[in-house]
Parts: structure tokens; sequence; C-alpha cells
């Protein structure tokens, strides 16, 4: 994807509606590049060392990689792919990719006495924020089309533009962009479920696996609690027990050969974690078992 982005001349008849676009664009940072590019006017230009502070609202999505944002200096939040971040007027700020995956960003400036109370009613918050977006490749698509369409008509059209802007911010505010429902989410847990299950012996990438079922690590962390009471790394942990528990009471392997195949790296911390979890160590509940049959 090229990278483009374009600055609007904000006259009189522009502000006089209420809501005006003031900057849309989409940008494909590569890992150890420089960010932002230097092509940014003065007044929206910055280094991670200097920050900045905007006249306006910026909306952005990252929608590859990941990063960070800080709002208070020494603060810093991760911003996982499918995060919009949320920029408010008069707040300083500063965002780059991690220099190791870069990132790709998409993002739309706007302003106008409607703009506050806009920005209120969809977030819950007139603040700087990074949120969550569960439907982030949907609202890709939308936004690169009215992005697109901004790139090429704003100047001559800018009234019809916003109106196209104010369409795309009403479909966020009706939560066109937000988590499926009850059953959708319950499968894709499940899905999620299986596929930890399956490979709970190793070392696995949840935020990879959030991305595969199509959600935001934050998103797929805080729904899979809700659907199991406990985080994707408890889950996989009780799969280890539970293979562990089995191999322990009836087979007579090793402790040592039991530790390697359930993932864990020395016979030491598999059986601190065996104690923690049954009060008893391997040798104890193999016995103990042994005894009950």
């Amino acid at each position: 994807m090229s990278t483009r982005f374009r600055y609007f001349p904000q006259d009189i008849d522009r502000r006089q509606w209420g809501l005006h676009l003031t900057t849309v664009g989409w940008l494909q940072s590569s890992p150890n590049e420089e960010y932002p590019p230097r092509q940014h006017p003065t007044s929206y230009y910055y280094t991670w060392a200097t920050g900045r502070k905007l006249a306006e609202y910026q909306i952005s999505l990252v929608f590859s990689g990941h990063g960070v944002a800080e709002f208070a200096r020494g603060k810093p939040t991760d911003v996982e792919s499918g995060s919009l971040i949320l920029i408010a007027p008069g707040r300083w700020h500063r965002c780059r990719p991690d220099e190791n995956t870069g990132w790709g960003t998409l993002w739309f400036g706007f302003n106008g006495k409607m703009a506050q109370p806009i920005v209120r009613s969809i977030f819950r918050t007139d603040e700087c924020a990074v949120l969550p977006l569960a439907k982030s490749k949907e609202f890709k698509y939308a936004a690169m089309r009215f992005i697109a369409r901004a790139l090429k008509d704003a100047v001559n059209k800018p009234f019809t533009v916003v109106g196209e802007l104010a369409t795309l911010l009403g479909r966020l505010a009706d939560g066109d962009f937000n988590a499926d429902d009850k059953v959708a989410n319950a499968d894709a847990i499940r899905n999620a479920q299986f596929e930890i299950a399956r490979r709970h012996v190793e070392v696995i990438d949840f935020h990879e696996l959030a991305e595969s079922i199509g959600v935001p690590y934050n998103t797929f962390r805080q729904n899979f609690a809700a659907e199991t009471g406990m985080s994707p790394l408890q889950f996989q942990l009780s799969e280890r027990l539970r293979t562990a528990k089995n191999l322990v009471a009836n087979t007579d392997m090793p402790i040592q050969e039991i530790a390697r195949r359930t993932g864990f790296s020395s016979a030491a911390y598999f059986t601190r974690f065996f104690r923690n979890a049954t009060k008893m160590s391997p040798c104890e509940y193999r016995r103990a078992q042994s005894m009950s049959s």
C-alpha cells in the first residue's frame, strides 16, 4: 500500500458548517523506518522527543503491526493491530510503531462545534485514548473508501465529503463496527479454546491467535475470561496440568520426561507448578493415585 495523505484548507464557509474535515491519509511504516515522515506540515510533524498537540480531533486505525502511544509522559499504552487511537485537541501525545514490525495506519481529522458531542456520543470520552475495535477490518474498508473519496473530492466538494464523514462517524455511533453478537463471540472463543488445547505444550503467541480469529488482543483476552473464567495462559496451563496428572497417575514415566512432554522447561519448574496446583508433588500424587486404585 502506498502512503498518501492530504491536509485541507479551513476557510470560514467550512468552519461554519459545524463539522469540517482537516486531514485524511494512510501510511505503511516499515520496520526501522523514520516515523512520522517529514513531509507532514510543521503544525502536524513531531518527533518522539517532542510529541505534539493538535487543534482538532483525529481518529486513527492501526490495521497492521503494533506500537505504543503516550498521552502523559512516561505512561505508554500498547497499541495492537485492530485498535483505534483517538486524539483530542489541545492534548499532548506521541505515537510510534514498534521498530521490529512497523505499522499500517489510516486516519482522518475533523473539528467544529459538533465535533466534541459527536466524539463523546461514540466513545463516551473526548480525551485521548486507545480503543479496541472488534470489526476493525470492516471499519478499515469503510474508512479507506471514505479517505479515497476525500483525497479526490474534499477540495472541490467539501460539504459532500463532510456528509460522508458524518455517515462514517454515525456508523461508529450505531455500533456497526462493535463486537459481534454473543453467539458469534462464543464460537470464536470456543475455536480459540480448541486451538490452545491442541497446542497446549507449545509456546503460543496469543496476539497472533487473537488476530487469527479476527479480534483485537485486548478484546480477545476480555472475552476469553468472560467465557471461561480464565485468561488464555491460565487455560493453557490448566490443559498442561490435565495432561500431566494423567501421565503421573497412569504411567511409570520419569518426572523429567513428563515435564518435557507437557511443555515445561525443567523438572524443577514442573514440580513447583504441579505442587501449587494439587498441593502434592508429582511423586506424592502418583503414590496417592496408586493407593486409591
